[in-house]
């Protein structure tokens, strides 16, 4: 089953400037825009035990910040309580927020969801945002998905940025709304012109599959660049893989480089694999072997049959590294174990001459015909394994 993305409830703090006791609260007011809690603190106290809901809100902010006094969620609890007993909306949701958390009260997803739709219902974004997400994923509340796109619709509309992703997603999926490709456009673009990096990237593959809009390479580029520039792994090696290509921009190996770079940086297999090759080769760099099985172990120590079989062909050959039949072996069989055609090729000639292991014929003919049913299956289902396979 598709996992959604869901992102963390959102804690948001705010300073309201509305006074209730005029100058009293002004001045309390000023003192925080010069960066003087303390003395703000001292203003609003006197306020907040006379009944003043915004003081009450503002000494429990201050109580959950740590500013002008020592940080005191159970202090935070009680000034938001009071607060959001005057139905101040921005109490309700930063006290729904410690109940979700378990700061300063007793953990209570269930509680966290009833302050969270008092403020949705006065309006609060942010609360209506938490509380779809909590009929979303069943927190604290019955699973309703209606009641999730309700509450996020209501969030997108004030442009929340992670309800219109989050709508997108549920569209997308089709495994708990009927899916519908226009509204996962619709929704994502909005988030994507917002600048959420995650719709960027997904609207860019909208426009690269020609899913709820006419295929455009250049489109998918654009977003995918904006991403990227947010530092989005999967932008940076879709970025990457469009250059080395020349697909909705001109080829180019050092732009593609310079994305893989990044992307690999952030531990992304496919262009730590794609960086071997390009080394290898080189394309967009100076050609270097020891480079390229730099690349080549990195991903091949998470997993990439290609990056093990290909780092296991230079130490059998010495490229780049010492020669050393054993590790060529050891890389060889853990590739092969994966069912790589290749490998298991290599690793039956490696028993056949008896390089890195005892000379076994057995095995060396029990390799072969694994190499050969894999050679079977790969011809019948294709299976791209990344951008240069």
């Amino acid at each position: 089953m598709k996992k959604f993305f869901i992102a963390p409830i959102v804690f948001i703090l705010v300073q309201l400037a509305v006074p209730v006791f005029a100058d009293e609260f002004k001045d309390g007011l000023d003192a925080v825009n010069q960066g003087d809690f303390e003395t703000a603190f001292a203003k609003w106290e006197p306020l907040a035990k006379r009944g003043s809901a915004l003081a009450q809100f503002n000494l429990g902010l201050m109580y959950d910040k740590g500013e002008g006094v020592k940080r005191n969620y159970r202090k935070a609890a009680k000034w938001y309580k009071l607060a959001a007993k005057q139905r101040i909306a921005s109490a309700q949701f930063n006290l729904g927020a410690l109940y979700s958390k378990g700061k300063g009260v007793k953990q209570s997803f269930k509680k966290a969801a009833m302050f969270y739709t008092r403020a949705a219902k006065q309006g609060n974004a942010s609360a209506q945002f938490n509380l779809g997400l909590m009929y979303d994923v069943g927190e604290g509340v019955t699973p309703d998905y209606q009641r999730a796109i309700k509450w996020y619709r209501l969030a997108a509309q004030q442009n929340n940025t992670q309800a219109q992703f989050n709508l997108g997603q549920l569209y997308e999926s089709g495994e708990r709304v009927t899916q519908d490709y226009k509204k996962v456009v619709k929704w994502y673009k909005l988030a994507a012109e917002n600048g959420n990096e995650l719709a960027q990237v997904r609207l860019g593959n909208l426009f690269e599959k020609a899913k709820g809009v006419a295929r455009s390479h250049k489109e998918a580029v654009k977003w995918y660049r904006l991403a990227a520039e947010q530092g989005n792994e999967t932008a940076q090696f879709n970025l990457g893989y469009m250059y080395s290509r020349g697909i909705g921009v001109e080829q180019n190996y050092s732009e593609a480089v310079k994305w893989y770079r990044l992307a690999a940086a952030q531990g992304n297999v496919l262009a730590q694999f794609n960086l071997g090759i390009f080394y290898s080769e080189g394309r967009g760099i100076r050609q270097s072997y020891s480079k390229a099985a730099s690349w080549f172990r990195l991903a091949a120590k998470k997993g990439d049959a290609e990056a093990q079989f290909r780092l296991g062909m230079m130490y059998e050959q010495g490229d780049g590294v010492e020669k050393d039949m054993e590790k060529a072996v050891k890389l060889y069989r853990f590739a092969a174990d994966q069912g790589h055609a290749m490998a298991q090729g290599s690793l039956g000639w490696m028993y056949i001459n008896g390089n890195g292991v005892e000379e076994d014929l057995d095995e060396a003919a029990k390799w072969y015909r694994r190499s050969e049913q894999s050679r079977k299956v790969k011809d019948d289902s294709a299976e791209p394994l990344s951008s240069l396979r």
